[in-house]
């Protein structure tokens, strides 16, 4: 201490100083876990399994919050570790965390407009969502395939959902153009055109003179494109479940009309539709890494204020000043890599091929660069709204502590009450939170293919020409009406991972220890 001068803190300007002390003891305390998350995060995109898998395993055992977000990076490197039934464990105690997340707490809502986005637990994006279930179901596949029907009930359900609000929204535009009372999809998927009078239930091909609604998807539907093709494939081998498996199949091409795995944009036979005497070989692949949610500093936009505006009066007496500076959200980060640089390329010859060496065609059904983008587009004017809303909410605190103090003709300690707001302010991040080790795009290759044992040879399109191609042979089996699969994942530019196959044939081929640095 020097001299005897006071240090005394006025008791107003002591909440927002203690605030941020609390914040700096509680970020401090979660660095070393959060360190571990990171460097693992690191390792995975420069393709390095073994480092990423140890680092994020350390991790799991020191994080104390968001273990949700750690079991779902863990669960695609448990696959390429050749452990799907560990993956699938993990996908589903997350699935059942987030659901639970997914109701607003008042605390947490509280402590997000005195700090920022990621005082709230998260709950994942919309898309992630529809992705771990994806993941979930080919885990499952290439296990035991004991809850793939499961799983797949699961992605029929959001995809109806999804389908309705399509069709409730092609009705509705087109009942206002026609003057017509709007319609809604009902429980079966139907339609009901609502008067004041009667309620008639019609077929949705029966709407507007005996013409479906036009039906048009968007980026972020994407998902449910490999959702449907998963549940087609699960559903396809019982010939009861034959109008299941078309059903799954139409959706595949509403969710991403440009997939195909055959000539003309023909989707390949699957399961009993294929020729007597045949099966189809599905190779899919979880290539690349999908972008980092990074800091944007945006301008609030008109749209974005009048959200705010709403929030603040719904929520407090705050108003929003004349201007405002900008704000920081989180956006994807930019990536170079198309989806077809990611793809290792596939070959396969056997029996029913004599010598012929077929090459496999790959076709992208899921390009999750694009996919959250798209969800990014999405919710920009919301998260703007939501860190212009924080600000204000911040300033006014600042402002009513002066206020509180009386004490505005001491310049310095006015002087000190605005910079903590303005440090209170500064210490504000965006919400950059995501599921890091999904896949850059997810491309799938089919083939029918006469019953028989066959070679499959995978090698990598080097991004760069530091290495040389990498081959992996794969040996397996095609029988009649059924369906085998080939999972791989290829996080950087070589096949590191281990190759899992399901469903006809089932079995785990570890890559070569040598090869794992």
């Amino acid at each position: 201490m020097l001299g005897s001068r006071s240090t005394a803190v006025p008791k107003a300007f002591s909440v927002p100083l203690g605030l941020l002390l609390l914040i700096c003891c509680v970020v401090t305390g979660c660095k070393s876990a959060v360190s571990l998350h990171q460097t693992g995060l690191q390792a995975w995109r420069a393709g390095d399994i073994r480092t990423s898998s140890s680092r994020l395993q350390k991790a799991g055992g020191r994080i104390k919050s968001e273990k949700e977000l750690l079991l779902l990076d863990q669960s695609i490197i448990d696959l390429a570790n050749g452990e799907p039934q560990v993956a699938e464990s993990r996908l589903r105690a997350a699935r059942d965390r987030l659901e639970y997340l997914q109701q607003k707490n008042g605390i947490e809502q509280t402590a997000s407009m005195l700090t920022d986005a990621r005082a709230i637990a998260w709950s994942g994006r919309e898309f992630e969502h529809a992705m771990l279930v994806n993941v979930a179901m080919l885990s499952s596949l290439v296990n035991d395939g004991q809850d793939a029907w499961a799983w797949s009930l699961q992605a029929m359900e959001t995809s109806q959902k999804r389908r309705q609000t399509l069709i409730a929204a092609a009705t509705g535009s087109a009942s206002e153009k026609s003057g017509q009372p709007a319609s809604r999809p009902d429980d079966s998927g139907r339609v009901r055109l609502a008067d004041a009078e009667t309620t008639k239930t019609v077929q949705q091909a029966s709407f507007s003179a005996a013409t479906p609604p036009r039906l048009t998807a968007e980026t972020l539907d994407q998902p449910l494109a490999l959702s449907s093709y998963l549940t087609a494939l699960v559903h396809s081998e019982k010939p009861s479940e034959v109008a299941e498996t078309e059903l799954a199949l139409q959706d595949v091409k509403l969710w991403n009309p440009g997939f195909s795995t055959a000539s003309a944009g023909k989707m390949t036979p699957m399961g009993v539709q294929c020729r007597k005497g045949h099966g189809t070989l599905h190779v899919i692949v979880l290539a690349g890494v999908a972008p980092e949610w990074v800091s944007e500093s945006c301008e609030p936009t008109s749209a974005a204020l009048l959200i705010a505006d709403r929030i603040l009066s719904a929520q407090s007496k705050h108003k929003l000043p004349p201007t405002l500076a900008s704000v920081k959200i989180a956006r994807p980060a930019s990536i170079n890599h198309r989806a077809s640089d990611l793809t290792p390329g596939a070959a396969i010859v056997g029996a029913g091929l004599g010598t012929e060496r077929r090459q496999l065609g790959f076709s992208t059904i899921v390009d999750l660069q694009e996919v959250a983008k798209a969800s990014y587009q999405q919710g920009r004017d919301k998260a703007i709204a939501d860190a212009v809303v924080r600000r204000v909410v911040k300033k006014g605190t600042v402002v009513a502590a002066k206020a509180v103090t009386n004490q505005s003709s001491d310049w310095k300690v006015d002087l000190a009450m605005s910079a903590v707001g303005v440090l209170w302010e500064a210490l504000e991040k965006p919400d950059t939170r995501s599921w890091s080790t999904l896949p850059g795009a997810v491309r799938i290759a089919a083939e029918e293919l006469p019953v028989g044992e066959y070679n499959l040879d995978l090698w990598t399109r080097p991004l760069s020409e530091r290495y040389p191609l990498h081959a992996q042979p794969v040996k397996l089996r095609i029988e009649d009406g059924r369906n085998t699969c080939v999972l791989l994942t290829v996080p950087g530019d070589r096949i590191r991972s281990a190759v899992l196959l399901g469903g006809a044939d089932r079995n785990i081929l570890l890559p070569p220890q040598n090869d794992q640095n």
